[in-house]
């Protein structure tokens, strides 16, 4: 059987995936892959548009159900997706991220997005002052010899 867009080998879930799998799998890979985290090539453009088509398809029953009919009954799943009117509000990255981090039950054992923005500046400054320091230090040395 030929299908043109596999959506559950484009999320990488089985076809007896629940809702939680599907959302799970969408957010790991609309992280992985979203434009803004990937220069905005039209490559990660393509895939992202990609598995947001397959999300949207796959997370509503109704969809579902149809989408798994047509590939049960015909050789080529010619399903005409449009994109929502909200998909560059919807799926921005930092909605996407916020999303994840709400729906994280395992927070505090690490992840993606353990080490906040705010912690990892925080972390480049005592870098720095660090560095900062063996310089003065190293200085010192020179100078008193």
């Amino acid at each position: 059987m030929i299908i043109l867009d596999d959506f559950y080998e484009v999320l990488g879930i089985k076809q007896n995936a629940t809702s939680t799998d599907i959302k799970k799998a969408f957010r790991h890979l609309a992280l992985k892959h979203h434009p803004d985290k990937n220069g905005n090539s039209e490559e990660s453009k393509t895939i992202f548009m990609n598995i947001v088509k397959a999300y949207e398809i796959l997370s509503d029953e109704s969809s579902r159900r149809q989408y798994d009919q047509r590939i049960q009954n015909i050789n080529r799943f010619d399903y005409h997706w449009t994109p929502s009117a909200d998909i560059n509000d919807y799926y921005s990255y930092e909605n996407i991220k916020r999303r994840y981090n709400e729906g994280n039950i395992s927070a505090g054992v690490g992840g993606i997005w353990e080490i906040s923005e705010n912690a990892n500046i925080g972390i480049w400054k005592a870098t720095l002052v660090l560095f900062g320091l063996l310089g003065f230090i190293v200085t010192f040395i020179l100078v008193r010899n």
